[in-house]
């Protein structure tokens, strides 16, 4: 999925005429973007390229921080809009929403739905992917931003999502983390407790199933669940946020602002880990 995203024609032809690096046309699987970027002159469609595919590869590690920071420095000095395939405005859209710019997370949502819904054309020789596993990567990094921002789009976004086919761990996973982001908690956990079933000791899985049963006002069942995850991965700042929330919950202020404060402390552009935790001190 990360590997070479698509950057439209229409892209190229709105920078500069300039002559594209030889680093940037190697190969795809062979291709080191950090040197391509480095290479390409500054505003130059070749460098924006580079630079959006480390943006995504930050996304996909989890560092939303820097896919920001590489996300705007690869937008146009012009000014001009950058567009792409569906996942690039999934993935920058969801990183600018992380870190509390709603306003661009929302613009990337909807045009990232407009693209795989056909309702815009960026490249008629590279149509978006007709899969269902394609078409559910995307809408569940979108699908929370338009809810969130009472978006009119999000009706038939979140309907084409119910046709799709949820067979696999992997879909059933991404569907139990978009139900808990929707709120609708009891189908998060039905998918969670079947996707759990395949992979048992997966701490993501269990930071999930933790926080959706935290939010269902489920904390002590929850509980050990965030143990679990933050037992094999005790630096990972969404299970500790998880935690926190859960120690909340039960009323452990302490224990829960000293997680809160180390989640903080891990990712400090998250907008989510800025929010105080409401805790009564358990009697």
């Amino acid at each position: 999925m990360l590997t070479g995203l698509a950057v439209t024609a229409a892209l190229w032809l709105a920078g500069p005429d300039m002559t594209v690096p030889a680093s940037c046309q190697v190969p795809l699987d062979r291709i080191n973007y950090r040197t391509c970027a480095d290479e390409a002159p500054v505003g130059s469609p070749a460098r924006s390229w580079a630079l959006i595919n480390l943006g995504s590869q930050a996304f996909m590690a989890g560092d939303m921080a820097r896919a920001v920071k590489l996300y705007d420095e690869a937008r146009p000095a012009d000014g001009l809009n950058m567009y792409s395939d569906p996942v690039f405005h999934a993935f920058r859209g969801a990183a600018y929403d992380h870190v509390g710019r709603s306003k661009e997370a929302l613009a990337d949502a909807q045009t990232s739905w407009d693209i795989l819904s056909g309702a815009v054309t960026i490249d008629p020789q590279n149509p978006p992917p007709t899969e269902d596993e394609y078409h559910g990567f995307v809408l569940a990094f979108i699908l929370p931003i338009l809810k969130a921002n009472g978006d009119p789009a999000f009706a038939p976004a979140f309907g084409a999502y119910q046709r799709l086919s949820d067979d696999g761990v992997e879909a059933l996973i991404r569907r139990a983390a978009l139900l808990e982001q929707l709120g609708d908690f009891s189908r998060a956990l039905a998918a969670g407790e079947k996707a759990m079933k395949l992979r048992p000791d997966d701490p993501g899985l269990q930071n999930n199933h933790c926080y959706t049963l935290v939010r269902a006002g489920r904390a002590a069942e929850g509980l050990p669940y965030c143990e679990a995850a933050l037992a094999r991965l005790p630096e990972a700042s969404p299970i500790l946020h998880s935690y926190a929330s859960a120690l909340a919950a039960l009323g452990r202020c302490e224990e829960a602002e000293r997680q809160l404060a180390e989640a903080r402390r891990l990712d400090p552009a998250a907008a989510l880990y800025r929010q105080p935790l409401e805790c009564r001190a358990a009697g």
